[in-house]
């Protein structure tokens, strides 16, 4: 899943998970390249959204990533996602399936 999240605060926050009704479990992951090769790693201390910044969760860097999801999305479907941030709480979203064709990975 991808997101823009902007913080207009004056202090730092940190997005320190996610959940979805769609799903049994939603994490925030990471891409990064390690010795040439691109790793995915799940996030466990969140990430940082720094006051007055944005931070964008997008293909090849910052994501969430649903397990167990109770239907395969398919292209259009709207997915109700809840962030939860260290101060600004549950904030409720909805995420709108895009094509699997373009997902920055695959896993086989």
């Amino acid at each position: 899943g991808y997101v823009t999240i902007k913080n207009t605060g004056d202090s730092d926050d940190k997005l320190i998970g996610v959940e979805s009704p769609a799903a049994g479990r939603a994490e925030i992951h990471e891409m990064a390249m390690v010795n040439d090769v691109m790793k995915m790693r799940k996030l466990d201390d969140g990430v940082v959204i720094p006051a007055g910044q944005i931070v964008e969760l997008k293909p090849g860097g910052l994501h969430m990533m649903f397990f167990n999801v109770k239907k395969p999305f398919a292209e259009g479907d709207k997915v109700p996602v809840t962030l939860i941030f260290e101060k600004a709480g549950k904030v409720e979203i909805v995420l709108s399936a895009g094509s699997a064709k373009g997902d920055a990975h695959q896993h086989n």
